[in-house]
């Protein structure tokens, strides 16, 4: 064997136990999704004797699924829109006007990626949910949202709209375009790849926040589906499968739309994250 080959074999092999070692949990997820709470207990690997959706009537019944998937799917699109407006915006305007408060505020928005979300945690709380009385209020978690996920995404389309020649923008003016109608109308078009990009990965983290949200959201009637799981745990006892099948319907359609999208992200993240 080749030492060409050898390594390709290597590579496959250190690939493929990746693969299985990240499709192992998803695997437990979907069986367990058809079992009983003792037979998941007993066995957690072990495929399903029998195919049955009473797990699912439970977790739909019990999490009040439907009114739970509304508040996030609206908490999700809300956060996402006024992201990728705001963020795309910004991004344009780091990217073509290099003013020094531009520089400092993007090094601010650098180091607030490294901070946690626990570091603000109390303070957000505190003020929105204390003080100005937001807390059950779905705009003002989509709003939280936003703040949290703005300074990656700016990242992310500054460095996208460096490698979009400034040509382009000198054109557009000569022809009397300013610059805000300069970027609605000829580079946003073709910030497509980190638009989708920037948009799969918010979407995934607003949808599938659970801390932030139990912060803000505590009357049943605004849960979202990551606090609704919750309801089949509790101190003295735990239901897994009927919790296995409600978290099998709460990621299935953001994994649906991460499937969609996937092509456009490592394109994206790529001419994001580089500076052309």
């Amino acid at each position: 064997m080749s030492s060409e080959r050898r390594k390709k074999s290597i590579v496959f092999a250190i690939t493929l136990i990746i693969l299985i070692l990240f499709m192992v949990p998803f695997y437990m997820l979907v069986v367990n999704s058809f079992k009983s709470t003792a037979d998941f207990i007993r066995n957690p690997f072990a495929l399903p004797g029998y195919l049955s959706f009473e797990n699912f009537v439970t977790a739909i019944d019990r999490m009040n699924f439907f009114k739970s998937l509304a508040n996030t799917a609206f908490i999700t699109v809300t956060a996402v829109v006024i992201n990728m407006i705001l963020s795309s915006m910004t991004g344009y305007l780091f990217a073509r006007k290099k003013w020094r408060i531009n520089k400092i505020i993007f090094m601010a928005f650098l180091a607030s990626m490294v901070a946690p979300f626990q570091v603000y945690m109390i303070p957000l709380v505190r003020i929105y949910a204390g003080i100005l009385g937001f807390s059950n209020n779905l705009l003002m978690v989509a709003y939280v949202a936003v703040g949290l996920n703005i300074p990656f995404a700016v990242f992310l389309y500054s460095g996208f709209v460096e490698g979009i020649p400034r040509e382009l923008d000198e054109a557009a003016l000569i022809d009397g375009c300013s610059f805000t109608k300069t970027f609605f109308n000829i580079i946003m078009p073709l910030l497509k790849p980190i638009i989708i990009t920037v948009t799969v990965f918010v979407a995934m983290g607003v949808w599938n926040d659970f801390l932030m949200s139990s912060l803000f959201l505590t009357k049943t009637d605004t849960k979202t589906l990551a606090i609704s799981i919750k309801t089949f745990l509790t101190n003295h006892s735990a239901e897994y499968a009927p919790m296995m099948a409600g978290l099998l319907l709460s990621v299935l359609p953001v994994l649906i739309f991460y499937l969609i999208g996937q092509k456009y992200i490592i394109e994206g993240v790529i001419a994001g994250s580089v500076k052309g």
